[in-house]
Parts: structure tokens; C-alpha cells; sequence
């Protein structure tokens, strides 16, 4: 019996419209304030270019390609994890971004991160934080404010 390699399916509705939210992911200085403080940093916004999302420090925490660009509407990218030495041995997995245009204001945002070798390092890092993510885009594009967990 073969093992199905694991997925990450992630959905939200935020009230913003589409390019509002396509800015969010990926303007540096907007993925900083959502991404763990991550910014994105790439070669150019097209299919074929290398991609990195730096720590506030400078510090590499995530590299990869970007596979496929439809401004808008679709991102597709590898992803490799590095802020953490026991995931850097990991194969690239893949992330896709997804844009749907609900009404003028309304936009869902799905997340699938696929393409990994199994229940990987890497799986398991970023089954958990991808839901925290994607509300922390939410929440700043509906409010202005980052989101924050207090203790």
C-alpha cells in the first residue's frame, strides 16, 4: 500500500478585494507585518525567479522558485524551509496561493502547500502555522493591525 504524501488546505474570506490581497502577498514590508515577521525578497515577480523570505535580522528563513505567476490570481512557488537546521534536509515542497474574486470587497484566499516527501520535518513545522498566517493577513487587511496572541 502506497502512503499519499500530505497536504495543507487553508481557506479564508477576507473583505478587501483581490489586489489588496495579491499586494499583501507580496509586498515585502506587508509580509513582515503578517508572516511571522518574515519579508518576502525576490529576484523579479516572475515564473523562473528565486525567492527568499528574510527574519527581520537579514537571516534566510524560507527559499525557493517561483513556479508560476498569474498577477491577481495565482502564485505557485517552491518552498524550503531554513530557520530551522533539522528541516533544510527536506525536498522543496510547493505552495500555491489562490485568489477568488467573491464580490467587489470579498476575496477568498486559498493556501495548498503539497509536494512533500511524506509526513516530512517540514510537514509537520508548517501544518499548524499556516492557519495563523493566513489570519494574520486577514485581520491586518481588514483592521490595519497585525494580529497578536497575548499571553
Amino acid at each position: 500500500m502506497t502512503e499519499e504524501a500530505p497536504t495543507v488546505v487553508q481557506s479564508v474570506h477576507i473583505k478587501a478585494s483581490r489586489d489588496r490581497v495579491w499586494q499583501a502577498l507580496i509586498n515585502p514590508g506587508f509580509t513582515a507585518r503578517y508572516y511571522y515577521g518574515y519579508a518576502i525578497d525576490a529576484d523579479s515577480g516572475e515564473a523562473g525567479a528565486s525567492y527568499r523570505y528574510r527574519h527581520p535580522d537579514g537571516s534566510v528563513a524560507i527559499v525557493g522558485q517561483i513556479l508560476e505567476v498569474e498577477p491577481g490570481k495565482r502564485l505557485v512557488m517552491t518552498f524550503s524551509a531554513q530557520w530551522d537546521a533539522s528541516l533544510q534536509g527536506d525536498s522543496p515542497s510547493r505552495v500555491t496561493y489562490e485568489l477568488e474574486e467573491l464580490a467587489p470587497e470579498l476575496t477568498k484566499l486559498t493556501l495548498v502547500h503539497d509536494a512533500f516527501d511524506g509526513e516530512t520535518a517540514t510537514f509537520t513545522a508548517v501544518s499548524g502555522g499556516w492557519g495563523l498566517i493566513l489570519d494574520g493577513l486577514k485581520t491586518l487587511l481588514e483592521t490595519g493591525e497585525p494580529l497578536r496572541a497575548s499571553a
